[in-house]
């Protein structure tokens, strides 16, 4: 199955053990913008030289440009859900992905 993916940042709730806290994830979509999967840690930049490190950095702060996400538990297991709104997540596909 065709998709993409973005960098975003996801909101975790305290537990009794742990505090709220925000991290930048990977989170594929299908064609339709629709999520399919996120990583279960958070992201962190690397890369072979301290140039590919800046530049994924930098690929990282697009996180900040979209809205915050959260986890929710659903009838059908858990989903990513736009922490303002509460609507599932979505993500406008690039330009020029088509099915």
């Amino acid at each position: 199955m065709a998709g993409f993916w973005n960098y975003r940042v996801i909101y975790c709730e305290a537990t009794k053990d742990e505090a709220a806290q925000y991290q930048i994830h990977e989170v594929e979509y299908n064609l339709n913008g629709k999520v399919t999967n996120w990583s279960e840690t958070g992201a962190a930049p690397f890369g072979t030289t301290l140039d590919a490190l800046k530049d994924d950095a930098e690929r990282l702060k697009s996180a900040f440009e979209k809205p915050v996400l959260k986890v929710m538990r659903k009838a059908r297991g858990y989903e990513l859900v736009d922490v303002d709104t509460g609507e599932d997540a979505y993500a406008e596909p690039p330009a020029g992905l088509a099915e």
